[in-house]
C-alpha cells in the first residue's frame, strides 16, 4: 500500500517526493477497468485522508513533500478529460489542512481546557491558510469541538514544517 511505499521511500533516504492520487482519464486502460468494475476510483474524501497519512509519513522523516495533486494550467483537471478519482483542485491544501487540524487537535487536548478561551496558533511562515483550513473549516471544527472564545493562527519564522505551537490565553 501507500504508506509501505512512503515509510521505504524515507529509509532509501529520498530528499523530497510528489504525490499524485490517482485520476482516472478516459480513452485508458484505467478508464475502461472502471467502467466494467474492476478498479474502483478513489473519490476526494477518501484522497485526502490517505494523503494526509503519507504526509505526516513524509514530515516524521524530514522528507519535504513538493507536490500534491495534478497541475491543474496543464489542463488535466477538465470535466472532458477525466472519468473519475481524486480530482479536486487544491486536494494538496485539504491534505495538509488535515494535518494541521489533527495535530491542533493534539495540542487542544494536551492542555488544561480551551474552553471559553483564547486560542493562537502559531505555524511555519507560509502556512496560515492550511493550517486555518478551506473555507476557515479547520477553525470552525476546533470552535464547534472545543468552545473557545476565539482561535487565531499566526506565523512565526523558527517554527518548521507541520510544527505548530500553542498559547491558551
Amino acid at each position: 500500500n501507500e504508506a509501505y511505499t512512503a515509510k521505504r521511500l524515507c529509509e532509501l533516504g529520498v530528499d523530497a517526493v510528489r504525490i499524485y492520487p490517482t485520476v482516472v482519464f478516459y480513452d485508458t486502460e484505467l478508464r475502461d477497468m472502471a467502467k466494467c468494475g474492476e478498479y474502483t476510483p478513489i473519490d476526494n474524501e477518501s484522497a485526502v485522508e490517505r494523503t494526509k497519512e503519507l504526509l505526516k509519513i513524509f514530515d516524521s522523516h524530514g522528507v519535504e513533500c513538493i507536490r500534491v495533486g495534478l497541475c491543474a494550467s496543464e489542463n488535466l483537471s477538465s470535466e472532458d478529460r477525466v472519468y473519475g478519482g481524486a480530482n479536486h483542485s487544491a486536494i494538496g491544501e485539504l491534505a495538509m489542512g488535515e494535518v494541521y487540524f489533527d495535530k491542533m487537535c493534539r495540542l487542544i487536548e494536551k492542555s488544561d481546557g480551551v474552553k471559553g478561551k483564547n486560542i493562537i496558533f502559531y505555524v511555519s511562515k507560509g502556512s496560515t491558510s492550511k493550517a486555518v483550513g478551506q473555507k476557515r473549516k479547520n477553525v470552525e471544527r476546533i470552535c464547534k469541538k472545543y468552545s473557545p472564545l476565539s482561535v487565531k493562527v499566526l506565523e512565526k519564522n523558527e517554527i518548521l514544517g507541520y510544527n505548530i505551537m500553542i498559547d491558551i490565553i
